[in-house]
């Protein structure tokens, strides 16, 4: 293994090593996922800047998500020898780039795993490979600089294939630096990522939310189906919001096991923020001391969150089918039901909320609850 003195080697915050955690978590459950499905000939994993694949904290060295993909796909690609599975790395920097391919030259690879190492500019990187080849391969896309800087030219056949796309946006560096871009390369770099002039971009510059719909519109706008999309954030260890990972895909069941990735790593909620252990817990008593219209805190949702949106939408009726609920969840852009049925039904009941093994009853004093 490489040393943490090595210059070559990035420090990785806690929040980068969380990130690391997510896509890797990700890419388990989605290679197993589609490596069951009959018709699959296999997954191409594409990371665009993989760095070296090695990383120090506090003088450890930590695995990057290269590495741990790598080990990853080569681990499950052994239960499928009539498939295939293929990870492509590139990096700007050769050092790196080698590094990257000495540490994962250690493993013992299966004969149906490949991996290719490129270095290239990412823009060329992703414009030089050859889509057309892939039939009946599912993708997955890892697009994620250092700053906001979003090729949509470059990402759009990878939105318009069979696959998934995970983009990272770089949203602070926006807030922090579209005001005082002068440089006409820069601000060209921001009204790409945006497709905006960069007076509209600095305008909306403070509103992160508003800078997170644009891509997320974008996203949309250059998909040729319909996109389900998800985009969890990212904090330093003061909650101040570093970047979105955003995840796009066609089907359903990838959103699905994103979200629940998502909110297991970070421990039952939708961020890593710090709530300062304020989980907003509701209490129901036939309407007494019951806060539904507590303003929730929209960078790092709870399961009472998830609570307190089924009640809003489903209080009206008498009796809804559990089923209907985790379908209508599954949809959603944030909140999962998958790996949280249990917790959901649990914090329901606290609210004095009646559940069976298939439906939800709402009394007539809760449905009047406002």
């Amino acid at each position: 293994m490489a040393t943490s003195t090595n210059p070559i080697i990035s420090r990785a915050a806690p929040h980068t090593i969380k990130k690391f955690e997510l896509i890797s978590n990700y890419v388990d459950g989605w290679a197993r996922k589609i490596l069951g499905y009959g018709k699959s000939r296999g997954i191409i994993y594409i990371d665009c800047m993989s760095n070296s694949g090695v990383y120090t904290n506090n003088g450890n060295i930590v695995e990057g998500t290269a590495i741990r993909v790598a080990k990853e796909l080569n681990e499950i690609i052994s239960n499928y020898p009539d498939k295939k599975a293929i990870a492509i790395f590139n990096d700007l920097s050769k050092e790196k780039i080698n590094l990257l391919e000495q540490e994962i030259s250690k493993l013992k690879l299966n004969s149906n795993i490949e991996i290719y190492y490129h270095c290239e500019d990412r823009s060329s990187f992703l414009h030089g490979l050859a889509l057309k080849n892939w039939d009946d391969f599912n993708t997955l896309l890892v697009y994620d600089p250092y700053k906001a800087e979003i090729d949509w030219e470059a990402i759009t056949p990878f939105l318009n294939t069979w696959g998934e796309v995970i983009i990272n946006h770089m949203v602070s560096d926006t807030n922090r630096g579209a005001s005082q871009a002068k440089k006409s390369e820069v601000i060209n770099r921001y009204e790409e990522t945006y497709q905006k002039d960069i007076s509209s971009i600095i305008e909306l510059g403070n509103d992160k939310k508003q800078l997170e719909n644009i891509v997320e519109s974008i996203i949309n706008r250059k998909s040729e189906k319909y996109h389900h999309i998800a985009s969890f954030p990212f904090y330093t260890r003061t909650n101040g919001l570093l970047y979105n990972l955003i995840f796009c895909t066609t089907n359903i069941e990838g959103l699905k096991l994103y979200k629940k990735t998502a909110w297991k790593l970070f421990g039952g909620k939708s961020s890593s923020k710090n709530t300062h252990d304020n989980p907003n817990q509701l209490s129901l008593d036939f309407g007494i001391d019951f806060e539904l219209d507590k303003t929730p805190d929209t960078e790092c949702y709870t399961i009472s969150d998830i609570a307190r949106y089924i009640f809003k939408k489903y209080k009206n009726q008498k009796i809804v089918l559990l089923e209907d609920v985790y379908k209508d969840l599954d949809e959603h852009p944030i909140f999962p039901s998958d790996g949280f049925k249990n917790e959901i039904k649990a914090e329901l009941k606290n609210l004095g909320i009646e559940i069976s093994s298939t439906t939800i009853t709402f009394s007539q004093k809760q449905g009047e609850v406002q």
